[in-house]
Formats: structure tokens, C-alpha cells, sequence
């Protein structure tokens, strides 16, 4: 019997984390809630959004996926913005406590 041991969470953003997956990518996950039609029950269980080959290029996959925004609030344009910018900011506040090195464009 083989025993598997759970991957390291590298970013944490509250509702989307970054986990390491391989020696080759990391793994991009999302809080959701989650309903059984058997058991009729909803929980919440953190869902696979994608791969990425860098914790640089997922979290542009956040960002361009839209895995931080929570659409039932963001019902206007200033709305979006102000979660887009939040987003920016957990994004710069992840990657200092990391201690990523982000190049400058």
C-alpha cells in the first residue's frame, strides 16, 4: 500500500491556491461549493483549475482566468474594477511574502 503525501500549498489567495503538483508544474486550485445530488448536500472542496509551468504563469492564469473574482458582487463596471484591483494586491502582497522576484517590464 503506498502512502501519498500531500503537495505543498506555495501561494495561498484565500479562495485559489498554488500547490505544488511535479518537478515540472504546479497545480491551481479553487474554493468552490459543491453539491451531491446523491446525499443532497453542499460542502466546500477545493476544485482543479489548471496547470502551470511556473507560479509566475499561474498566477496570470488567475488573473486571466478570473479565479479571484466573485461574479455575484460584481455587478457594474466600478464594482469589477475595485475586485480587479484587489486581486492586484493580494497577488503583490503573495509574492513579497514569497519573496518572488517579479522582472520590471
Amino acid at each position: 500500500m503506498t502512502e501519498t503525501k500531500e503537495k505543498a500549498v506555495l501561494i495561498d489567495l484565500g479562495i485559489v491556491r498554488i500547490k505544488e503538483y511535479d518537478s515540472l508544474n504546479v497545480q491551481i486550485e479553487r474554493l468552490e461549493e459543491v453539491h451531491n445530488p446523491i446525499s443532497k448536500e453542499s460542502s466546500n472542496k477545493w476544485r482543479f483549475k489548471g496547470y502551470s509551468d511556473t507560479i509566475l504563469n499561474a498566477l496570470k492564469l488567475i488573473v486571466n482566468k478570473e479565479l479571484l473574482i466573485d461574479r455575484n458582487t460584481a455587478n457594474g463596471l466600478e464594482n469589477y474594477l475595485k475586485q480587479v484591483q484587489e486581486i492586484h494586491n493580494k497577488i503583490m502582497i503573495a509574492l513579497e511574502g514569497e519573496k518572488i522576484d517579479v522582472p520590471n517590464r
